[in-house]
């Protein structure tokens, strides 16, 4: 009798941790997918070598460490 009620709530927790890991999973790739797609930058091109020169120009001449 005893065993058989903790096979019992040994199954429900499988199935509960099961939930949880597919709820997580499902979570993170929508708000990954959802900051991927929202952020405007990532389609546009930039030339480096005029963002570079531009803010040599902004300082004294030197790139910060």
């Amino acid at each position: 009798m005893v065993s058989q009620v903790l096979e019992d709530w040994r199954y429900i927790a499988m199935v509960i941790d099961r939930l949880q890991l597919y709820i997580f999973l499902a979570v993170t790739v929508a708000g990954t997918v959802s900051i991927l797609v929202n952020a405007p930058h990532i389609y546009t091109y930039e030339d480096q070598d005029t963002v570079i020169a531009g803010l040599v120009e902004s300082t004294d001449g030197t790139l910060p460490r």
